[in-house]
């Protein structure tokens, strides 16, 4: 038995997300579909982090345990071309059988992109999210510093959800200007289930002058996702960076 480690790129617009789901296509259950026509074997890859539908990836990390002598060069190129062209290995290698991509996650950074501007992008409808309205872009870059550190974000996790602890730390949060675009970038030690779609919704409520930046302060204490913005889209999401 030998473990191997994944980094994968992916195109999330036609996947219902990461995880596997009994009805809808997703990424995870792609790439095991891959794996089994190399091996000849059913085989579970799990991810570090579960991207929503229509979410994208630079940089997801993965793990498998297989039993076969199929080199990491030949499994490599073979999951590159049985995969379909929206999701590719970018590595493949065999590690320590101790490795295991979710629980060894470190920290990871998502970056969001906006295209503020008068009218839609054809070629960016499924990368960014269109904002016709102009956005107070200094307003929206003094909260988003407002999150950096240790807070309990359940104010912006998605209702539902049950966890322990809905306490993360933020080791940067900014937004950057290069018109017509925004993004904004955020590295954590975790994220909640939809916490940076959320979390930009919100900016974009500061940025349009729906929210002051004193109200997102109240919207972080008050732990009360019933009182926030709606969530950004998902296309304008990519999961860029995870540390290990």
């Amino acid at each position: 038995m030998r473990r191997l480690k994944l980094i994968i790129e992916y195109d999330g617009t036609n996947y219902h997300g990461w995880q596997r789901q009994l009805i809808y296509r997703t990424i995870q259950q792609t790439l095991e579909e891959a794996l089994e026509k190399m091996i000849q074997t059913k085989t579970p890859i799990i991810g570090a982090s579960r991207t929503d539908r229509g979410v994208h990836a630079m940089g997801q990390i993965a793990h498998c345990q297989i039993e076969s002598s199929i080199s990491d060069i030949k499994l490599f190129k073979g999951f590159n071309t049985i995969l379909p062209a929206d999701i590719k290995i970018k590595k493949l290698k065999t590690v320590d059988p101790s490795f295991h991509a979710q629980k060894q996650a470190q920290s990871k950074i998502y970056v969001y992109q906006i295209l503020n501007s008068p009218s839609p992008s054809p070629l960016l409808r499924h990368y960014s999210w269109w904002i016709r309205t102009p956005l107070n872009i200094s307003k929206m870059k003094k909260a988003a510093k407002i999150l950096v550190g240790e807070h309990d974000f359940k104010a912006f996790q998605n209702a539902g959800t049950k966890l322990n602890s809905t306490i993360r730390t933020i080791f940067k949060s900014f937004v950057q200007e290069k018109r017509p675009y925004l993004t904004y970038q955020v590295k954590g030690s975790g994220f909640l289930k939809q916490m940076v779609r959320n979390i930009v919704g919100a900016l974009v409520a500061i940025g349009k002058e729906e929210i002051s930046i004193e109200d997102f302060k109240e919207l972080l204490a008050s732990k009360n996702r019933k009182l926030g913005p709606a969530p950004a889209p998902p296309q304008g999401l990519f999961l860029k960076k995870i540390f290990h």
